[in-house]
């Protein structure tokens, strides 16, 4: 069979087709996989519910909802303010601390939840702070876009836990496989940045700088900053699971805001409970779409025909093979989102990595850093269309204010797929 004929490319443009007309992203996966399920009778439509059951029955997917719930949490408990106060108080003398700080925050904040959506709500009070101190609008918004990219790679990501599901990877090793490329972005972007206020003179803030107030800071943002030890080090310490580990992030959560910070009530808990459902209610409903496109792609053989085509393409090459991979992963992230991306992807790029010799840890560290540039990728971007919009820019303008941090990223990533000594580095030091 001819891979362009296939069932599973078939579903696939369909999918695209549908994605093209404005359809939600769960209904164009839906329609596509059906319509070729129906019409070339893959299977009887009484195994739909296996595979519905099949994709979101697992325990390990349980960590989605709780980091969920965790990120809406620290996005209502202040702790962003906080560590941006530390942040800034350390770096505000250097050329471009402000923004500096935005990507440090955006850092620790992945460490937290691995939620952007979390991340930005938390952060968006940054880009009026940056205006005012003087940086430009669209610098200001594209920056802490930028800085909601590292929930995808960070741990505990939830899109590293989806990886490693699907791939059936050690979600620990994949953790400690993200930490490498979070580091990258994070220098990779603030060099950028420091090189520009320089170049362009944008002002340094006028910090308070003793001990006294450091100590402040210190004591103000301290239980943010242990969140990730915890979190972490329950998981490589052997004491809980990922899953555990989303438990124990809520419980943690809870507990420092009713005793320490005090901002959410009580009466609050029933609604963001109710926004955290219908987060989590999305993101299944696009696990249990793509099932039927990810089924198609494994029956009808798809997935080995895709990795017989780019084992020709690349001649053999692991390296000519990572860069045609990466090349797919981001021209699908410009129009997916991170869930959809793995779930349709994973299937059919792991096999012709692994024939090249790619580690399957290794790949879930490139393929989550890629897909993290989908946050600010213009036309989806679903980070830098939420920065616009509390900027009150149009997205264009964001588009264009963006474009060099996404030229950042691509560093990073060539980085991160290259040399991967550096990604295995930590996955060897803590597994």
């Amino acid at each position: 069979m001819d891979i362009l004929t296939s069932s599973g490319i078939i579903a696939l443009l369909l999918f695209f087709i549908f994605l093209l007309a404005s359809f939600p992203i769960s209904v164009a996966l839906g329609l596509g996989g059906l319509a070729v399920f129906a019409y070339q009778q893959i299977a009887p439509f009484t195994t739909l519910p296996q595979i519905f059951s099949g994709a979101i029955d697992s325990f390990t997917l349980l960590a989605i909802p709780l980091f969920i719930i965790a990120g809406n949490m620290i996005a209502q408990t202040g702790i962003a303010a906080k560590l941006v106060f530390l942040a800034q108080f350390i770096l505000g003398k250097v050329p471009g601390g402000l923004a500096i700080t935005v990507i440090v925050a955006g850092a620790f904040l992945g460490a937290l939840s691995g939620s952007n959506v979390a991340a930005i709500a938390a952060l968006g009070f940054m880009i009026a702070a940056m205006q005012k101190a003087g940086y430009p609008l669209g610098f200001s918004c594209a920056t802490v876009a930028a800085g909601c990219t590292f929930g995808v790679v960070i741990p505990p990501s939830i899109n590293l836990i989806l990886y490693g599901v699907i791939a059936n990877a050690s979600i620990p090793a994949l953790f400690a496989a993200g930490i490498g490329p979070g580091i990258i972005l994070a220098v990779v972007l603030c060099s950028y940045i420091y090189i520009v206020a320089r170049k362009n003179n944008f002002p340094i803030a006028d910090i308070e700088r003793n001990w006294p107030a450091f100590r402040r800071a210190f004591k103000d943002a301290f239980w943010g900053l242990m969140a990730p030890v915890i979190i972490l080090g329950g998981i490589y310490g052997g004491i809980f699971t990922a899953t555990e580990a989303a438990a124990v992030a809520v419980i943690y959560v809870f507990i420092i805001d009713r005793f320490v910070y005090r901002r959410i009530r009580l009466k609050d808990y029933p609604y963001l409970m109710l926004q955290s459902g219908l987060t989590t209610g999305v993101v299944m409903l696009i696990l249990a779409m793509a099932s039927i496109l990810s089924f198609i792609l494994m029956v009808d053989g798809t997935a080995m025909q895709v990795r017989d085509w780019l084992l020709t393409a690349s001649g053999g090459s692991a390296t000519i093979m990572l860069l045609l991979v990466n090349f797919i992963l981001f021209f699908a992230g410009a129009f997916l989102d991170p869930v959809s991306a793995i779930y349709l992807l994973v299937p059919l790029l792991l096999p012709s990595v692994q024939a090249v010799g790619v580690d399957t840890v290794h790949f879930g560290a490139i393929m989550t850093t890629n897909l993290s540039m989908a946050h600010i990728t213009p036309p989806i971007g679903l980070a830098l269309y939420l920065a616009s919009q509390i900027a009150g820019i149009p997205f264009t303008k964001a588009a264009k204010a963006v474009l060099p941090f996404v030229a950042c990223e691509v560093v990073a990533l060539m980085i991160v797929t290259f040399v991967p000594g550096f990604t295995l580095f930590f996955v060897n030091l803590l597994t």
